[in-house]
């Protein structure tokens, strides 16, 4: 039976799959890695780290497909983004450098000065924000490490870096540089009067390519004149959005470790500043995430924290919420763990619990950090319902974190909304499946392949019109908290930096 691999690299591990003509995924094979923390403020991975592991899982699932039948075609899917550099023959001059990282906060100012905001957004459709947009680490590298520069031959992403691994060429597809402060996302290419305002030279910057392209082959790693189509394949919420089958006007959730409403318009001039927006898998369609960085990271760091060495199971993150009431007895979360960008784009806020007293137990504790989530969200439904007109009864729901029912019932009460949580746990390598069986013929479009696999609904959450008015109330005293505290938030970041500064140069000193 003829199979398509489709590789798909989170923030946290590899996944590896393969989908037949009809659709199902399996042969699904998963390895951890660990992100890098050199300094305050830097995140990095070990990019041949990566792939020594994603050639491991590539074989096993390979030799698995081969023991039913051949392997047709190779796609990718991973997250975005991350920084580059790359020598003539492709190996790596430094660690990658992840969109989380702060270090080129400098450079983003720079670039602030040489081009306005305005003309920045107007070509990229993005605000600027260090490490998050790739061009501020470009410049980063290139004022810091300049004969390591010098030596660059292209810099890129992730991606740019695998697919080079599989295929020889270097290449990023455009759902990936619509992240990179750059690129003309209506134009679909380079911006010149950008890129070289801030002196970059375009023999470093790949070619970019259309997702649905096959960009060279592969060659077996046992048999060698064996040679497999490799689909550049995308970023992971817009191959999510492509399983998904998601239309135009249409929106759906991501709940992992951020929480994503995303949406797909056709005009790019409705694209908001407050999101993170970029091209879709299909040309002329766009694609635009309100994001919230860490809600899911925070549920886990209160598992860890306060639940596990108690003994707890996962399963307590669905029964001690029910302990507690709507309102969580009158306490409040901010789910702004290390910063947050959509809504209030703030490197510097941080998680809170207010209204804390003597009453509160675990679980009016525990509800406020499911409620603040839910809140978040809300904000940025509010923003999607005024900036791009869309007013939806229901959304899709997908991801490890649309599995708690209790949140997700919560989200359904604060938002008024229907949630229909989708039995679509890998979408990353779905979608990238989905990318590569239009490209060699598997389905007719991306459109039916999406409608045709991606239509089953575990279940479907009603708001609870007992809880609606409740949450209506309490959601316009949570809209008070974050500005009550901003200024406090950039005191404290400041102090923050002062005591690392000194930390770091107390440990220098010591031989």
């Amino acid at each position: 039976m003829s199979h398509i691999i489709g590789i798909d690299i989170g923030t946290s591990g590899i996944k590896v799959g393969a989908m037949n003509r009809e659709g199902e995924l399996g042969f699904l094979e998963y390895q951890p890695y660990s992100l890098l923390y050199p300094k305050m403020g830097r995140v990095e991975i070990d990019l041949e780290d990566i792939w020594n592991k994603v050639r491991t899982l590539l074989l096993n699932v390979w030799q698995q497909v081969e023991a039913e039948g051949k392997v047709d075609a190779i796609s990718l899917s991973t997250f975005c983004n991350s920084s580059v550099f790359l020598d003539a023959k492709g190996e790596p001059l430094y660690p990658g450098i992840l969109y989380l990282d702060q270090r080129s906060k400098e450079e983003a100012d720079w670039i602030k000065n040489q081009v306005s905001e305005d003309l920045l957004f107007k070509v990229t459709k993005n605000r600027l924000e260090p490490g998050m947009y790739t061009v501020t680490t470009h410049l980063w590298f290139k004022n810091h490490h300049p004969e390591l520069y010098a030596q660059t031959y292209k810099w890129g992403n992730l991606s740019t870096f695998i697919l080079h691994k599989l295929t020889g060429n270097f290449v990023m597809d455009w759902t990936q540089s619509s992240f990179t402060g750059i690129y003309d996302v209506e134009n679909y290419q380079w911006s010149t009067d950008i890129y070289e305002k801030f002196g970059i030279d375009r023999d470093k910057l790949p070619d970019v390519v259309d997702p649905c392209s096959i960009i060279g082959e592969y060659m077996h790693p046992i048999l060698p004149s064996i040679r497999i189509p490799v689909i550049a394949g995308a970023a992971d919420t817009a191959c999510s959005a492509a399983a998904l089958g998601i239309g135009i006007n249409e929106m759906f959730e991501s709940v992992g470790t951020s929480n994503v409403f995303t949406v797909c318009t056709d005009q790019p001039e409705l694209l908001d500043k407050r999101f993170l927006n970029r091209c879709h898998v299909i040309k002329n369609r766009w694609l635009s995430h309100g994001a919230m960085s860490f809600p899911g990271a925070a549920i886990q760091w209160f598992y860890e924290q306060f639940l596990k060495p108690e003994g707890h199971s996962k399963a307590v993150l669905e029964d001690l919420c029910k302990q507690s009431i709507p309102g969580a007895g009158g306490v409040f979360f901010l789910p702004y763990m290390q910063g947050e960008r959509a809504p209030i784009w703030d490197p510097n806020a941080r998680g809170v619990f207010a209204g804390i007293h003597l009453n509160t137990t675990k679980a009016d504790m525990f509800r406020a950090v499911l409620e603040g989530c839910s809140f978040g969200l809300k904000q940025i439904n509010e923003i999607i319902e005024t900036k791009y007109q869309l007013q939806v009864e229901s959304y899709q729901s997908i991801g490890g974190g649309a599995k708690n029912r209790e949140w997700a019932q919560i989200k359904a009460n604060v938002l008024n909304k229907s949630v229909h949580i989708k039995d679509v746990s890998e979408t990353g390598v779905l979608g990238t499946c989905l990318l590569a069986g239009t490209v060699i013929g598997y389905f007719s479009s991306l459109e039916y392949a999406a409608k045709e696999i991606c239509n089953n609904t575990i279940y479907t959450l009603q708001p609870e019109q007992s809880h609606l008015r409740i949450y209506e109330e309490l959601y316009k005293v949570f809209n008070e908290l974050y500005p009550s505290l901003k200024s406090f938030f950039t005191l404290s970041a400041r102090r923050s930096s002062e005591t690392g500064e000194k930390i770091e140069e107390d440990q220098v000193v010591i031989i």
